[in-house]
């Protein structure tokens, strides 16, 4: 599995959305929200021609933070998980 980082954030009316892969790579239809603490919220899903399950996004409401607090959340958890996957750990979303 990739190193995961936010390639782009986006909002909607009341979440930030913090974009880690390609919606493209995976099965629609396997994107599942799972809480991963801190307020945050990600989409875990299928990777297209694969059974590998992977985070698709990562999202956090705008009525509990700020943009820069979502931001600083998101890396930190982001590192949090990239650190359990380089020492064979299971996922925080497991």
């Amino acid at each position: 599995m990739l190193k995961l980082a936010i390639t782009r954030w986006q909002q909607t009316q009341g979440k930030y959305v913090g974009i880690i892969q390609d919606l493209q790579r995976f099965k629609p239809e396997s994107l599942k929200p799972r809480q991963v603490g801190q307020g945050a919220t990600v989409l875990v899903g299928e990777l297209v021609g694969t059974f590998q399950q992977d985070w698709y996004c990562i999202t956090f409401p705008k009525e509990e933070l700020e943009f820069e607090e979502a931001r600083e959340k998101a890396r930190a958890i982001l590192d949090m998980e990239n650190q359990r996957r380089a020492a064979g750990k299971p996922s925080l979303t497991a």
